[in-house]
């Protein structure tokens, strides 16, 4: 992983501006790491690009479940600005500009990271950001709407799209994999964006 280059730390500030209204948690403080203000970090994803190539990190304390079930956007972000992102043996190691000690760092461990979607790297056409396809209203082949994807899970073998009916919990529940071999045309630009599959509904669900 490439890192960005070191600056030299200064005064601790932090920057008062607009806080985006399209942000998106990627990732939780750790503990600290070492005593120039450095934290370990635990992306959500093993790929961090996003939050390599992010000039501003938006940071917030974790507030449990009143955080799980809170609208994102609606939460009072930070803005912090990172110096250094890299790998660290099996871990990942930051640096932010506004934090210059280790008592800075231990003041925000287990705070969530958030970056603007509109920072994310570009994909490739055959590529998908999860936070994109969750809501994506899943067709199979026979014009049958199976539900909305509710999250996507990952495994060793390949990532799983959870199917359901937000408003009706009773619904069917499909699990299925977000693999070429199940996974038709996938448009989100449309209103609502949308999935085609090829899934009987007679499968396990």
């Amino acid at each position: 992983m490439v890192a960005f280059k070191p600056k030299a730390a200064s005064v601790q500030h932090h920057d008062v501006q607009a806080q985006p209204t399209d942000l998106v948690i990627v990732a939780r403080i750790g503990v600290a790491y070492g005593v120039k203000g450095w934290v370990k970090l635990h992306p959500f994803s093993n790929s961090p690009d996003a939050l390599h190539d992010a000039k501003k990190w938006w940071i917030t304390p974790y507030l449990g479940a009143q955080s799980d079930v809170a609208d994102v956007n609606a939460l009072a972000w930070q803005a912090v600005s990172p110096v250094t992102f890299k790998q660290h043996a099996d871990a990942y190691v930051a640096q932010c500009r506004e934090w210059n000690d280790r008592s800075d760092a231990e003041k925000h461990k287990g705070w969530q990271v958030a970056i603007s979607r509109a920072d994310f790297p570009h994909t490739a056409d055959d590529e998908f950001y999860w936070v994109d396809l969750v809501g994506a209203q899943v067709i199979n082949q026979d014009a049958v709407v199976l539900g909305e994807i509710e999250s996507l899970l990952e495994n060793t073998a390949q990532t799983v799209m959870q199917i359901g009916v937000p408003t009706n919990k009773d619904a069917p529940e499909y699990l299925i994999p977000f693999v070429s071999a199940f996974v038709g045309e996938v448009d989100l630009k449309s209103s609502p964006k949308t999935v085609q599959v090829v899934w009987d509904v007679d499968a396990t669900a």
